[in-house]
């Protein structure tokens, strides 16, 4: 699977609100940038896609920034993928042949399972559970 810079860097941005979402105060978009390794004007961008997603909000001012609109428990990767980039996920997307021939049906049945189980494993992998790991707790899937 080949993940996009968006959906990397979404990701991260997202651990990184998760991470602070327990104070209850916004983060500002240089300290997620720093803290994460993201360049702030693609950071800005992702986080308007976010905005729009209702994910995030934002507030303007001194003490503004940005902040989760759902706990990091309710809230999936696959969420923030489908927010950023939803082709990882999207099986729309997926290289689907004719199916005219018996070859071109098992690989398209193929394709699905494989798109189904990536999406049911974001679906499952919630940021509280990134967070945790990051704290080293133990972080476990299944793929």
């Amino acid at each position: 699977m080949r993940l996009t810079a968006k959906v990397i860097y979404a990701c991260r941005a997202i651990t990184e609100l998760a991470l602070w979402h327990d104070k209850k105060v916004p983060i500002q978009l240089q300290a997620i940038s720093k803290a994460q390794h993201i360049p702030e004007k693609f950071l800005v961008q992702l986080l308007l896609r976010l905005k729009n997603a209702h994910i995030v909000s934002s507030s303007r001012g001194i003490l503004g920034g940005y902040n989760l609109l759902r706990s990091p428990t309710q809230l999936s990767v696959a969420d923030v993928v489908r927010a950023v980039d939803d082709s990882v996920i999207n099986e729309n997307s997926m290289p689907i042949s004719n199916g005219k021939n018996r070859t071109d049906k098992i690989f398209n049945r193929l394709w699905s399972d494989i798109n189904h189980t990536v999406t049911e494993t974001l679906e499952k992998l919630t940021f509280d559970a990134i967070v945790a790991q990051i704290k080293n707790e133990q972080l476990t899937y299944y793929i």
